[in-house]
């Protein structure tokens, strides 16, 4: 089947994604409640997987601009000669993706998507160093192999998670 990924669209289907898993309800009810709002105003982006010529979405990351503090790191700052207390950072807010395809790499893809976007469309115009999640317990591997860093704990409303980043200077090219 070909695929698309492309900016949310406000005819597109966001009722039928299917996570398989209870925990992952808050994904699917963003995707549903908040995602075209988001977009619209321009506070999220949402990207989602669809079948070419279709509205049902299968998978979908939103990103969102943010700041990360040099003392977050909990070491020597990461770049030298910074002299500000935060770092430029764009921040993978949701990452989801159906049942159907979870196992497939589409995961892998959208976190590529993700660099990729802020590689050639925010750092080459606007200061922007690290892209860094908020990753769920069971997720902390799945960025761990694609790079990401972790740099500490927290817990919120819905759980507890695990703040990594990725150094989009020291990526293999």
């Amino acid at each position: 089947m070909p695929y698309e990924l492309r900016a949310l669209d406000d005819g597109d289907g966001c009722n039928a994604l299917s996570l398989g898993d209870q925990t992952l309800v808050p994904l699917k009810t963003f995707l549903r409640k908040e995602a075209k709002r988001l977009h619209k105003d321009n506070l999220a982006k949402t990207f989602v997987l669809v079948e070419r010529g279709e509205t049902r979405v299968l998978a979908y990351i939103t990103l969102v601009c943010t700041h990360v503090s040099v003392q977050q790191f909990g070491g020597p700052a990461p770049v030298d000669g910074f002299r500000y207390a935060d770092y430029p950072a764009v921040k993978l807010a949701r990452l989801a993706v159906d049942s159907e395809l979870q196992g497939q790499g589409v995961g892998a893809q959208l976190v590529d998507f993700a660099v990729g976007l802020a590689e050639e469309h925010i750092m080459p115009y606007a200061g922007c160093r690290f892209l860094v999640v908020d990753a769920k317990p069971n997720s902390v591997g799945f960025y761990q192999r694609k790079g990401f860093t972790k740099m500490g704990e927290a817990a919120d409303v819905v759980g507890s998670f695990t703040t990594m980043f990725v150094d989009l200077n020291r990526l293999p090219a």
